[in-house]
């Protein structure tokens, strides 16, 4: 006979986690593409309240109901990604990732400062509209962040100026697209869905939770110092999708099967208990 309090079985979650969130189409198939990379920890919680029927004098608890379910996955981020950004802020996911293009500055930059001669050709990749950001290389504390207002050939017009003299025959000065994240810009509630998985440690085995529908219930919070790394804390709130959702041509429809008797999700183990 075992001692009293010995372990049952060798369930014992430790390690590394990874949480996913992708469009609802992919739910419950979500890959590695989908992740927010790096995190702390994880938590996954499942909140039931119930009401009791007390009866008799003196009364007695006779019955509990339970009468409503809450489901939410929170992580501790340390990528502040401009996808992981939108997503905290109420954007929902982004679609194609944006395209990353820098030009540098090797001729004459305008008196005003408003308009710079980039390097040939690459005045096609900037359009009118965009925002950029502007700043002398080795002096980042220059920078300027403008509108473009206009681009002949190879040479970039913006709004207002530069707000620190430079000289392109004399430095090197950057100028890229900001692929910014809107800040107060939600319309309305954007869904995802969401996967929690990790790996575990005594099979190696990947176990987790998949959920169909999701969405961002918590605030964002920037914070950083000189002594650690950044990190970001993600909420998001579970739903039940509605039978539309996974209706014939909906996104969900590939859940159809499976969806009435795991209304919001489902954790995925190993056979054993």
């Amino acid at each position: 006979m075992a001692k009293v309090g010995s372990p049952v079985t060798n369930k014992f979650p430790i390690g590394t986690a990874e949480l996913r969130i992708g469009p609802m189409a992919s739910a419950g198939r979500l890959t590695q593409a989908h992740s927010v990379g790096l995190i702390d920890d994880a938590t996954v919680e499942v909140t039931q309240n119930s009401v009791d029927l007390l009866g008799g004098f003196p009364q007695l608890l006779i019955a509990s109901a339970i009468v409503s379910q809450e489901s939410t996955v929170t992580a501790t981020l340390r990528e502040a990604s401009r996808r992981n950004l939108r997503v905290m802020l109420g954007e929902g996911l982004a679609g194609a990732a944006p395209a990353d293009f820098e030009s540098l500055v090797v001729t004459d930059v305008a008196l005003d400062g408003t308009s710079f001669d980039v390097t040939a050709s690459d005045g096609s990749n900037f359009a009118a509209g965009d925002i950029v950001v502007i700043y002398p290389d080795g002096r980042p504390e220059d920078v300027v962040v403008d509108r473009v207002t206009g681009v002949a050939t190879d040479t970039i017009t913006i709004e207002n100026g530069a707000a620190v003299a430079v000289n392109g025959t004399t430095e090197t000065v950057h100028i890229y697209i900001a692929n910014q994240v809107a800040v107060g810009g939600v319309t309305s509630t954007q869904y995802f869905a969401a996967t929690l998985i990790q790996i575990e440690n005594s099979s190696g085995r990947p176990v987790g939770f998949n959920f169909w529908k999701a969405s961002s219930s918590g605030s964002m919070s920037f914070a950083t110092n000189a002594t650690d790394f950044g990190s970001l804390d993600m909420e998001l709130k579970l739903l039940q999708p509605a039978s539309s959702e996974y209706g014939s041509g909906a996104d969900l429809e590939h859940l159809a099967n499976i969806i009435p008797s795991h209304p919001v999700g489902y954790y995925f183990g190993g056979g054993d208990a």
